[in-house]
């Protein structure tokens, strides 16, 4: 059993020996990959540098300017259908007018109406005066231009 727990004591130390000698190649390996890596991040030169600030302020300048575009024909929008809606107003109101109008017109019409039907029931008179009625009625409903 001792010479068990040696063979065991010997393996470890054989392997703290490796690993010892291993470890700084490894070691040394990712620091120098990870300089690599670093390195290529960075830029080499104050031109590179100034480069990047020029990219930067370009991209900036870029979206800038896409912005204004998008805002002004945002704003060229809302004035069209401002200009639109000024226009339907002004033709709804129009309208109305008309409407109020016409209202005014068959109330009067149906005045007349009533007027007519008033004179059509009442008791008949000479024929003389009944032509003059008849034609001052024509004269009320036909446009003067018929007469003259």
């Amino acid at each position: 059993m001792i010479e068990i727990a040696m063979y065991i004591g010997i393996g470890l130390m054989t392997g703290c020996l490796v690993a010892v000698g291993v470890v700084p190649l490894v070691h040394d390996r990712a620091v120098r990959l990870t300089i690599r890596r670093l390195e290529a991040r960075l830029p080499e030169s104050l031109a590179e540098i100034e480069a990047d600030k020029d990219l930067l302020r370009a991209e900036f300048a870029m979206s800038a300017r896409r912005m204004e575009i998008t805002i002004e024909r945002l704003r060229n929008k809302t004035v069209s259908q401002l200009v639109e809606l000024s226009r339907k107003t002004d033709i709804i109101n129009r309208l109305k007018v008309r409407c109020d109008e016409l209202k005014i017109e068959a109330m009067r019409a149906r005045a007349e109406g009533a007027a007519l039907k008033k004179q059509l029931s009442e008791p008949r008179r000479p024929a003389a005066r009944q032509k003059e009625d008849v034609r001052t009625l024509l004269r009320r409903w036909m446009p003067s231009n018929v007469y003259h």
